[in-house]
């Protein structure tokens, strides 16, 4: 039994990193707790993997983190896991995502068509399906 426990230790051990940050590090946030249904954040055709800069405020605990996060991210809990953040190396880099001014407290983007672009319908064996294509 012993055995088998040590195999399977080692292999979460492989993946597994000792994260540790101080008060006042800058740190980026994970934008994956930003995707699903309504919280499409990015206009472009890939998302970006992570935000920020923010300060860490205060901690939590061994492994959570107090961010200082602006005035549109009021939805958001203040407190994240560090699994969640990536430490900033450089003091001089700059920000990867934007946040932007129209977001709104549920985290989601009022999306407007602007104009359309094909029309056709798609035959199927026994049904007509029509698609349209908005820009």
């Amino acid at each position: 039994m012993k055995e088998a426990q040590d195999r399977q230790q080692s292999y979460a051990d492989k993946r597994r990193r000792e994260l540790e940050f101080e008060v006042g590090d800058k740190v980026y946030l994970k934008m994956a707790m930003l995707r699903g249904p309504n919280r499409s954040i990015s206009k472009t055709k890939l998302s970006l993997r992570y935000m920020g800069l923010f300060r860490i405020v205060d901690k939590v605990g061994p492994v959570a983190s107090r961010l200082e996060l602006p005035d549109v991210m009021l939805a958001f809990h203040k407190v994240f896991h560090v699994s969640i953040l990536r430490k900033c190396l450089h003091k001089d880099d700059e920000v990867l995502a934007k946040i932007l001014e129209d977001l709104q407290p549920n985290m989601t983007l009022e999306a407007r068509p602007v104009r359309l672009l094909e029309r056709r319908i798609k035959k199927l064996r026994r049904k007509k399906i029509p698609l349209i294509k908005v820009l």
